[in-house]
């Protein structure tokens, strides 16, 4: 395992930035933020994760690890120490050693069957201790004892066991030897750390539901070496994950472990920034997302207040594995912008990003309903510039698109009525056979309902007709000119004179006495599409981009620091009236 050692000295190599680019921090400021602890929730009761029943944690450094808590200031607090490289952390229900889920550790469902069982009862000894050491010590004298801090107060127990009268046949022994002890358990916030593989108990937590939870960092030894820990859950995918920072364990509301990284800001980013884009890409381009990264953590503090954290490991918050990808290019980009954020009128701003946008960004405002100033749409140039491979296309029967947008009656057609300033659809109206209008969505709605991969579409085949007829479309000629260009809001008049809305497909007769269909389709790009009735009798949408379309598009921010743009150039373009330093 290799040991990272913080070189404070490093953060002072920031190069030069060229006129209009970001003021830099002092490496004071700059270190003193990136050192800041926040807490990424690992497993956890939320979307793609789940609590689990217990956790394995390793080290080859042979320093072992530290046990204690952190504080409300996310400081860790000593308790005690383990010299074990390899623990487990379980909660202290009956739990077999196993592989359940595709994760070899402890779980409750293999209690029954498992050869190696951590059991919920324990022996526990009259006195109380003022400290972990001599908890430990007493416990020592006996066989199967082990320290445990209970609500605040140390003290000694022995034995672990599956079942009361298990327990009360352990007792009676002890007893006939003098020794007297009550029979115990923990509540249901209790954990215990064990020897990963035995049924061995090293120490045992219970912060009886104050919410402290159990704190574990590596190198028990002590010094100022950052250690690399190894944990993973099957939610990883991968055996032995490499993480900087501690562990928090906690049994939220009294369920399973949710487990915590407790990492420096820092070091979270060289967790983000290779797996949010590619180390492989321009300095610049890295910086960027570095620095948005960043900036979203700080203002997305305590996202998670709920389950006692701050930020998830998924896109839902922002993309982190520990050190899975971690490289020297992504590294360099996080320590050469230490400290380095984005604010708007002096306040962190939330920095939104996304893998691509097609040609135009979104306002929060017409995607999120939120106002933010400085995340406001734009038409994106820089994207246009390189071949990004990100052409999608949606299909479903009219019926099936129906279903989807829960209209009142079957649609027959479509109409974009509204786009952004940057030429992305904003409504989309809906019509029946009988042209009758059904409902208008927004392309937030639609983007939901149909599950779109962005913002910026066409209706129909991409580059194509937007008609269901074949024909370019162009309008309805009225008086020798093209004055309109679909059918909303035109009328029929019938042979008795009633008046009625013109249906989706309409019949008329050309200057040479041919009756043709028209749909009187229009263009795409920013101006009125026209009525769409389907592809080939299929509802298409064909579109580019993918992400929610707001803040900063990461392939233009790699197309930008190809042609030569700086991180701060890149981040101001982005995101609108905002200082960068």
């Amino acid at each position: 395992m290799r040991r990272k050692f913080v070189q404070l000295a490093a953060l002072l190599l920031v190069l030069c930035l060229l006129a209009g680019g970001a003021a830099v921090p002092s490496e004071a400021s700059g270190a003193a933020l990136d050192d800041r602890v926040i807490r990424v929730g690992l497993a956890y009761s939320g979307y793609q994760s789940r609590t689990i029943d217990g956790a394995n944690l390793a080290n080859d450094t042979g320093h072992g690890f530290r046990l204690g808590y952190f504080d409300d200031s996310n400081r860790f607090v000593q308790l005690g120490t383990t010299a074990e490289e390899k623990i487990s952390v379980v909660e202290t229900v009956n739990v077999g050693y196993g592989t359940s889920g595709g994760y070899t550790s402890y779980h409750a469902s293999l209690a029954g069957s498992a050869s190696v069982v951590v059991g919920e009862y324990h022996l526990q000894l009259p006195d109380s201790y003022a400290t972990f050491e001599e908890a430990r010590a007493a416990a020592a004298v006996y066989q199967g004892g082990f320290p445990a801090c209970i609500g605040g107060a140390f003290r000694a127990r022995i034995a672990n066991c599956a079942s009361r009268p298990e327990a009360l046949a352990v007792q009676e022994r002890f007893a006939e030897d003098g020794v007297v002890t009550d029979i115990v358990g923990t509540t249901a916030y209790g954990v215990s750390v064990v020897i990963t593989g035995t049924d061995t108990i090293l120490f045992q937590y219970d912060d009886k539901g104050s919410g402290t939870g159990l704190g574990i960092m590596p190198n028990a030894a002590g010094g100022d070496e950052d250690f690399v820990t190894l944990f993973n859950t099957e939610a990883f995918g991968r055996d032995n994950n490499r993480w900087y920072g501690g562990f928090r364990y906690e049994r939220v509301g009294g369920g399973n472990l949710t487990v915590v990284n407790m990492v420096k800001l820092g070091d979270y980013l060289k967790g983000v920034v290779p797996i949010e884009v590619s180390s492989s890409w321009p300095i610049e381009a890295q910086k960027a997302q570095a620095v948005a990264a960043r900036t979203y953590a700080l203002a997305n503090l305590n996202a998670h207040r709920s389950a006692h954290f701050d930020l998830c490991p998924s896109t839902d918050c922002q993309a982190y594995s520990g050190l899975a990808r971690a490289a020297a290019n992504s590294d360099r980009a996080v320590e050469e912008t230490a400290g380095v954020t984005v604010k708007y009128n002096g306040t962190y701003a939330s920095c939104n990003y996304y893998s691509s946008n097609g040609g135009a960004s979104m306002s929060a405002k017409d995607v999120w309903g939120t106002n933010y100033p400085y995340l406001m749409g734009k038409a994106d140039p820089y994207e246009a510039s390189i071949n990004v491979n990100n052409y999608w296309t949606f299909s479903c029967s009219f019926r099936e698109l129906t279903s989807k947008l829960n209209l009142s009656s079957t649609a027959a057609g479509a109409r974009i009525t509204e786009y952004t300033d940057g030429g992305n659809p904003l409504t989309i109206a809906f019509y029946g056979a009988d042209g009758r209008l059904l409902a208008s969505k927004t392309t937030a709605q639609l983007v939901r309902a149909l599950g779109l991969k962005s913002y910026h579409y066409e209706l129909g085949l991409s580059g194509g007709s937007s008609s269901g007829s074949s024909g370019s479309g162009g309008g309805l000629a009225v008086n020798g000119s093209q004055a309109l260009t679909g059918l909303d809001g035109l009328y029929a008049v019938d042979g008795n004179g009633d008046t009625f809305v013109l249906p989706g497909d309409v019949w008329v007769i050309t200057g040479d006495g041919t009756s043709t269909a028209e749909s009187w389709s229009g263009s795409s790009g920013g101006q009125d599409s026209g009525l769409y009735t389907g592809t080939n009798g299929i509802f298409v949408i064909s579109g580019r981009g993918a992400g929610h379309n707001v803040g900063m598009s990461q392939w233009g921010a790699y197309a930008m620091a190809k042609q030569g743009l700086t991180y701060d150039q890149i981040l101001k373009f982005y995101y609108t009236g905002v200082t960068v330093g």
